[in-house]
């Protein structure tokens, strides 16, 4: 059984939201799915770190990074850790770096845009 997304707003559209079209697709897998898990951060990755070094099952970390556009939450090193441990994608409101090799990468990765600076350590 198949469904179009425009077909299914329309069939439900009190029930729906829709998230605005921000997030940039930036990841070599551009469709992913699966149980998320959440963080909460503002300009430091020490937690993105700690939770891809967990299995992922197939999930997707969804990361609030307080839409920060100075400096990037997640790179190549978190990615291909990512990959790793079975994570089917990454979303981050905030900031990707290493986008050419996160695109040749096998996960989902959304992200708000992407900036060269890293995030500082707390």
């Amino acid at each position: 059984m198949s469904f179009q997304t425009a077909d299914l707003c329309d069939a439900h559209d009190p029930l729906i939201r829709v998230v605005a079209p921000m997030f940039r697709s930036f990841g070599g897998r551009t469709r992913f799915c699966g149980p998320i898990a959440t963080l909460k951060l503002y300009e430091d990755n020490g937690l993105v770190r700690t939770a891809l070094e967990s299995p992922g099952n197939g999930r997707v970390l969804v990361i609030d990074a307080g839409a920060s556009m100075r400096c990037a939450v997640v790179g190549d090193q978190l990615a291909a850790l990512a990959v790793k441990n079975g994570w089917s994608g990454i979303i981050a409101w905030g900031c990707i770096r290493d986008s050419a090799a996160i695109g040749a990468m096998d996960l989902g990765v959304f992200a708000l845009a992407t900036h060269p600076r890293k995030t500082v350590k707390k």
